[in-house]
């Protein structure tokens, strides 16, 4: 079964998240950064999983671009998808309802919320003030990697 992960990362922690799921999948996985321009031969995967981080809500426009641009070969494949998001309260059901067109959840076979990581130093001004302002407001947030190991499995039992 030949894998494709394919992601969007804003700091880097979705990156390290698709990193850790590709060591948790083992062989024949591939990953591969979303890029607006770039093209993608999707019909060489048996399954696709597909990732990004939410900000301000939502995902990033190019993981959206790319699920509406390749859906009609992603509904042919298995799928799963997985967002990283900093609040640890999130409703990952909302999160992944939002991030993701509707045809695309509905068929995906798994579905993951891995938490999220500050990276202060690949910030900018901005987010470092709006970063300082919500961790007043809530608890530390951390990846989870007992979820991505869980999804992983899932996966691998397709």
């Amino acid at each position: 079964m030949k894998t494709l992960i394919a992601y969007s990362t804003t700091l880097g922690c979705t990156e390290q998240c698709a990193s850790k799921l590709k060591d948790d999948l083992g062989s024949g996985v591939e990953m591969v950064r979303i890029a607006r321009r770039q093209k993608y031969t999707l019909e060489q995967y048996d399954t696709v999983i597909i990732g990004g981080s939410i900000h301000e809500g939502m995902i990033q426009r190019s993981v959206y671009k790319f699920c509406v641009n390749n859906l009609e070969i992603l509904l042919q494949k298995q799928v799963g998808l997985f967002v990283c998001c900093m609040d640890p309260d999130a409703n990952e059901k909302e999160l992944i309802d939002r991030a993701f067109p509707d045809e695309l959840v509905g068929h995906a076979l798994s579905s993951g919320f891995f938490g999220g990581e500050l990276n202060i130093k690949k910030m900018n001004l901005l987010q470092k003030i709006m970063t300082r302002k919500a961790a007043r407001l809530q608890k530390e947030p951390d990846i989870d990697f007992q979820k991505i190991l869980d999804f992983a499995r899932k996966i691998q039992e397709l």
